[in-house]
């Protein structure tokens, strides 16, 4: 019964989400077609919280509380160290660059500096790349002599405010899909193949706007490899937020979070691989295994992956 349970809502959640991105390719949309593009990509996350309501009330006849909405169950301490493992990943991305890069030489990786000079160039960059007019050297002569931790921090409060604000529905769209139904639906399988089976069918759910260029920009098909890596990777700390925190908010505050902050790396990096030196490369890979070994340092949380893989039910 359980088996066919997660098909079915996997069907729908695929089914939504790549027929949505399929006509858009249809409509020659890619990831470099901007407003058309961010419309396509957004209109598909919604496609696993469809699925969810469809599949849990239409199908199953099941109650609400078992998605995790209720905001009186919510764990607030831990729905606030979520958001705060989220805002790590961008300095600790920018800090395994900096290591691998400037450090040991390894070219793929670019380099790094956090200072208002490296922001303002990078800001005339992108200036210039929308076809935009110069800044007012007084702009730029501002920016330069700013802290680049100060800005930093800045760009991180912003994705904060956004992932509990305009990002919280469209993340909800996606963490009601895999950290509502699918945590629910999997109850009865050991944390780790949860984990995994998670992972992997979350990281494929992204393959049609991976092949349209989005996050691997020129590797269509090992982008799609490279995104089921990452989506396993971040898994670990999704399931810690639903878990700690007993609620599906703390996930798509997480989920916001990342989104949300995840762009700030290329205002202090540049020269490197986007598979190497970047979030959703080999860089964003070794911050996010870093904060997974964290989260499983959590006694509490790991006891209950422990009783869960021996057939003892989690509270």
């Amino acid at each position: 019964m359980m088996q066919r349970r997660v098909l079915s809502f996997l069907a729908l959640a695929f089914g939504f989400t790549w027929a949505v991105a399929g006509i858009g390719a249809l409509l020659g949309i890619d990831a470099t077609s901007g407003g058309p593009y961010l419309a396509l990509a957004a209109v598909c996350m919604f496609g696993p919280a469809i699925a969810a309501l469809v599949q849990h009330r239409h199908f199953d006849h099941a109650p609400w509380k078992a998605l995790g909405l209720h905001p009186e169950l919510i764990r607030w301490p831990f729905l606030f160290a979520a958001a705060s493992i989220g805002l790590c990943i961008v300095p600790l991305t920018l800090l395994v660059i900096n290591l691998l890069g400037d450090g040991l030489g390894y070219d793929v990786f670019g380099h790094v500096e956090v200072s208002g000079s490296r922001f303002n160039i990078a800001m005339g960059e992108m200036v210039a790349q929308m076809g935009g007019n110069e800044m007012p050297n007084a702009a730029t002569e501002f920016l330069a002599g700013l802290p680049g931790g100060l800005i930093l921090a800045v760009l991180l409060f912003s994705g904060l405010f956004s992932a509990f604000s305009i990002n919280l529905p469209f993340m909800l769209g996606e963490e009601l899909g895999w950290r509502g139904y699918l945590y629910q639906a999997l109850a009865g399988w050991s944390a780790g193949r949860r984990i995994l089976f998670t992972g992997v069918v979350w990281g494929l759910w992204h393959a049609p706007l991976i092949a349209m260029g989005h996050n691997y920009p020129g590797h269509p098909v090992l982008g799609i490899g490279l995104m089921v890596v990452f989506c396993i990777l971040l898994a670990f700390l999704f399931d810690w937020a639903r878990t700690r925190a007993n609620s599906v908010w703390a996930p798509a505050v997480l989920h916001g979070v990342i989104n949300g902050t995840a762009s700030s790396v290329v205002f202090f990096s540049w020269d490197g691989d986007v598979l190497f030196g970047s979030p959703v490369g080999v860089a964003g890979f070794i911050a996010i295994a870093f904060l997974a070994l964290l989260v499983l340092g959590d006694g509490t949380y790991r006891k209950g992956l422990m009783q869960a893989r021996n057939g003892v039910a989690q509270d």
